[in-house]
């Protein structure tokens, strides 16, 4: 019986970490627009120039404040990535710990002009404008990598 469990863990742990993609080359974002549905809840690579950090954070509130509501050490953020096919925007959730609001964040794992090998996870959304469904390609980081120079 302790056997099993034993081996069952490595199992339980592949199941609950994130994805990461194993493909050799990776996509180009100008396939990826060509042709998004293919990729709709896949793991795919991308990889390119990050251009416009932006840190998604609560909006200051005016009046008094109580710090008993915490904040995400690692806030979520976007980023726009390109390469040469073309750009996307990138969704990067929070990651814990939660803090109090009072404790400093950190920055974010990228920087504007760095090179980047990004794992991201494709959901195509379909938005209705002047009678044609368009598709919404959004992606939501679940790796980065950051390239020397």
């Amino acid at each position: 019986m302790h056997e099993t469990r034993v081996s069952l863990l490595p199992a339980l742990m592949l199941l609950t970490c994130p994805v990461f993609s194993l493909a050799a080359e990776p996509l180009t974002i100008g396939k990826l627009l060509a042709d998004p549905q293919s990729y709709h809840l896949r793991v795919i690579t991308l990889q390119g120039t990050v251009h416009q950090v932006q840190i998604l954070a609560d909006a200051p509130r005016s009046g008094m404040q109580l710090d008993f509501q915490c904040s995400f050490v690692h806030p979520p953020y976007t980023f726009v990535l390109a390469d040469d096919t073309g750009f996307l925007q990138v969704s990067v959730s929070a990651k814990p710990p939660c803090v109090s609001k009072m404790s400093p964040v950190e920055p974010p794992d990228i920087g504007e002009g760095d090179k980047a090998l990004v794992d991201v996870q494709i959901t195509v959304a379909h938005r209705y404008s002047e009678g044609v469904s368009r598709p919404a390609v959004q992606a939501l980081a679940v790796g980065i990598r950051r390239q020397g120079d």
